[in-house]
């Protein structure tokens, strides 16, 4: 059965095409049950952002080798972390194009078989600039996959509860993250470092089989018109149903009502983004990405290589303390995911960006100290971040309609790639000038803007129908 194009469903479960409406379809997925293809959607497209994280973290366990194999100076592994930020960058803008033009799942499709395929060519390189030059590559597929994974599990889910179900698929994540960092801890001194990059080869499976077992966006098709394609995309969840979902009548799902809500919203177009009706949003999106790209990049995937430099800690022991690290994310992506539908999306990014700031600047106040505080701040910080950014990934589709949706989320994933990008090569000047203190309190600044920013520019979400919340 391809039920990306739902080829294959049962009459009984649909509402004819003749009668579909958008706003039937939209009513119809409001009423969805939790069903066996809404888990097996999320652990598909889980698959996919799993190894996102792993193949975006994979640098910080391989770094150390690199440096000693290549002779690399600070500015190189600047650069050679923002590589991918830079391929990250171009990938968060093609990649939610292409999933507006030809759907949600392609898109996904795409990007996953480009991260696993350029992962294996990272493994086989053979000097620094060709490495360099692979990096770029998948950065392409890693920063188009998150956007369009967060836009697709956000259609297809209803407003009760999104927020729980988002996030515990979007904790794969920084699951990915603590997985590689814990499989490289032990992988690299064992195997090498280019095991790592096979093993981040695994998403080249989905481009082929994707597509084949979890359907479209119904949302999307039905914004595009395709309101047949629509209609049995939402019949192979209604199908999966145990027990069944009985066939309603666009009246009885209260598809008139959705239908006079969606007339009154025209269709958006992209530069709307950063008009008078979203600009605050956008804003706000911009700034919640910018702090994730910020510390992952500029702190987390530097970590390994500053415990061995600064603080002169063996390998194993470097890349132990990073592993510990990745639990707090971990740790604090679980609290975002039980708290985000109970107190809503705005508290949980503020309260957890406000306490990050903190543990960054006592991170700067005691930098001189033990090892093992320092990586114990550093690691709070990282899960409160971990807490409010996880947030992000049902926050931000909601922010935008349907035909906007991907590329609002692209375009705070560009931001973060510009942080990702910028955030590196700020953390080797600091290390080439010996002021560590600085760069952890610089850190600290960025979530607390971040935070009076959101607080002030933003909307609450919470338990509210993706389309209420259209401008």
């Amino acid at each position: 059965m391809d039920v990306a194009n739902g080829e294959t469903v049962s009459p009984d479960a649909v509402i004819q095409g003749s009668r579909t409406t958008a706003g039937s379809i939209v009513a119809r997925i409001e009423r969805l049950p939790r069903s066996s293809m809404l888990v097996r959607a999320r652990l598909l497209i889980g698959t996919a952002t799993f190894f996102d994280g792993f193949d975006v973290i994979a640098i910080a366990a391989t770094l150390p080798v690199l440096v000693q194999k290549w002779g690399l100076s600070h500015g190189q592994v600047g650069l050679l972390i923002a590589a991918g930020a830079v391929g990250q960058l171009v990938g968060a803008l093609l990649f939610p194009m292409l999933a507006q033009q030809f759907g949600r799942v392609k898109g996904i499709a795409w990007s996953a078989g480009l991260i696993g395929l350029s992962s294996i060519f990272c493994g086989l390189a053979p000097t620094y600039t060709a490495f360099l030059i692979f990096r770029i590559i998948q950065g392409l597929g890693l920063g188009g996959e998150l956007p369009v994974a967060a836009t697709y599990i956000n259609e297809i889910t209803k407003a009760e509860g999104r927020g729980r179900f988002v996030l515990f698929y979007e904790i794969v994540f920084p699951i990915g993250l603590l997985v590689s960092n814990a499989i490289g801890a032990w992988i690299v001194p064992r195997l090498g470092w280019q095991a790592m990059y096979f093993l981040g080869g695994v998403p080249l499976i989905l481009l082929f089989s994707l597509r084949r077992l979890v359907p479209e966006s119904p949302r999307w098709l039905a914004e595009r018109g395709r309101l047949h394609d629509a209609d049995l995309a939402v019949a192979a969840f209604e199908n999966s149903v145990k027990g069944g979902v009985p066939s309603l009548t666009p009246e009885q799902t209260g598809g008139k009502d959705w239908d006079a809500l969606l007339a009154r919203h025209p269709k958006r177009r992209i530069r709307e983004l950063f008009g008078r009706l979203y600009l605050g949003r956008t804003i706000s999106v911009a700034l919640l990405w910018i702090t994730s790209g910020v510390l992952q990049y500029g702190l987390a995937t530097w970590l390994p290589t500053i415990f061995r430099s600064v603080y002169h800690a063996p390998l194993q022991l470097a890349l132990n303390l990073t592993v510990a690290t990745s639990v707090f994310t971990v740790a604090g992506a679980l609290c975002s995911a039980l708290l985000v539908d109970v107190v809503g999306r705005k508290p949980v990014i503020n309260v957890s960006f406000l306490l990050c700031a903190v543990a960054l600047a006592m991170a700067g106040i005691f930098h001189a100290h033990s090892i093992y505080l320092v990586a114990s701040l550093c690691g709070a910080s990282l899960g409160l971040m971990g807490s409010g950014f996880m947030t992000a990934y049902v926050y931000t589709p909601e922010l935008y309609p349907t035909s906007i949706r991907a590329m609002g989320c692209g375009v705070g994933s560009a931001w973060l790639k510009v942080a990702a990008i910028v955030a590196p090569a700020a953390t080797g000047a600091f290390m080439d000038a010996d002021r560590l203190q600085l760069a952890f309190f610089a850190f600290a600044m960025v979530p607390l803007v971040s935070a009076i920013v959101i607080h002030f520019f933003s909307i609450e979400t919470k338990g509210r129908v993706l389309e209420e919340l259209e401008v």
